[in-house]
């Protein structure tokens, strides 16, 4: 049997001077940001690195949508500059990217941005949606979602009434957990 994974010692909040990323609000809001505790200090990183990357010049970006999908984040942004114009092929275990224009078209730190996401994106898939434990891409909880060897086998706590389901209720933090003061 499993044993529980220690809490991730890396756990840290969403800098609040990346606050600009996330312009939505109210209901927009809700829909489009899911915020998940074993995820958290990777996406914290992430979006640490890109505003080290823009600089001064944050070229309006923003995320458009931060959720998962089939056990898997599913990250959308936008931002001025282009970036390159690839085809993305996600597989379970990796990512393979096809470039379908001339690289010198590319504005270097749009392509630098867009690089940032994807290996987070591909990193989030082998960590615990929950704990942020090493994981796989499982469906033992139900839905498919990234689950660590003991969160794949635990008994999560379920609720009738509740439509979440256990690992996104397990899994999920409020808005006020999210970002540093």
């Amino acid at each position: 049997m499993a044993t529980e994974p220690e809490p991730s010692e890396k756990l840290r909040k969403l800098p609040s001077r990346c606050s600009y990323m996330f312009p939505l609000q109210g209901q927009e809001r809700a829909r489009a940001y899911a915020w998940f505790r074993g995820w958290l200090p990777e996406v914290a990183v992430m979006c640490d690195r890109i505003d080290l990357l823009l600089g001064d010049n944050k070229r309006d970006f923003r995320w458009i949508r931060v959720r998962e999908k089939f056990g898997a984040p599913s990250f959308h942004y936008q931002l001025e500059g282009k970036a390159r114009f690839a085809v993305n092929l996600h597989r379970p275990h990796d990512v393979r990217r096809v470039d379908c224009a001339p690289r010198e078209t590319f504005d270097p730190v749009a392509v630098a941005v867009q690089e940032v996401i994807l290996e987070t994106e591909v990193e989030l898939r082998s960590h615990c949606i929950i704990c942020g434990a090493p994981a796989t891409i499982t469906n033992a909880q139900g839905p498919w979602a990234s689950l660590c060897a003991f969160h794949s086998a635990a008994d999560l706590p379920t609720d009738p009434a509740d439509t979440m389901g256990p690992v996104s209720k397990a899994a999920r933090l409020a808005e006020e957990d999210v970002f540093e003061p």
